[in-house]
């Protein structure tokens, strides 16, 4: 059985610095309400705010491109081996998990902004990867 994916692991790459921001700030909101943005931002903020999710989107990919790849790999063919992991709830929790790994030993309440986050991050990274990949029965 064959593997095929799509561009999604390149947009999961990609998005995963964003997502991060994204997170981090719902998060922060979840956690402390006190903590929330004020709605009347400024064109000096607009422009930060832009710079920032710039320098996300490179470094984020960075950092997110080898777990993505490998990540959306062996789960391909984990999938192909058991069609029960090709669910994307279990792309979800995986991806999570993966990052939980990362975040536990840190921060094993997970008390903070930034262990949400990721975690957040590693399981929406793991939906969009599974999102368009296939498999095919290339035996016949």
């Amino acid at each position: 059985m064959q593997t095929e994916f799509s561009h999604r692991r390149f947009i999961a790459t990609l998005t995963a610095g964003p997502l991060f921001l994204l997170m981090i700030a719902l998060a922060t909101m979840m956690l402390d309400p006190g903590q929330a943005i004020e709605p009347n931002l400024t064109l000096n903020d607009l422009t930060g705010i832009a710079a920032a999710l710039i320098m996300a989107t490179m470094f984020g990919a960075a950092l997110a491109l080898v777990p993505v790849w490998i990540g959306g790999r062996l789960m391909g063919r984990a999938a192909a081996l058991n069609p029960g992991l090709a669910h994307p709830a279990i792309w979800a929790i995986v991806g999570g998990a993966v990052m939980a790994l990362g975040v536990l030993p840190l921060d094993p309440a997970l008390e903070s902004p930034l262990g949400l986050a990721l975690i957040a991050t590693g399981s929406i990274s793991g939906v969009i990867v599974r999102y368009d990949t296939r498999w095919s029965d290339d035996s016949a």
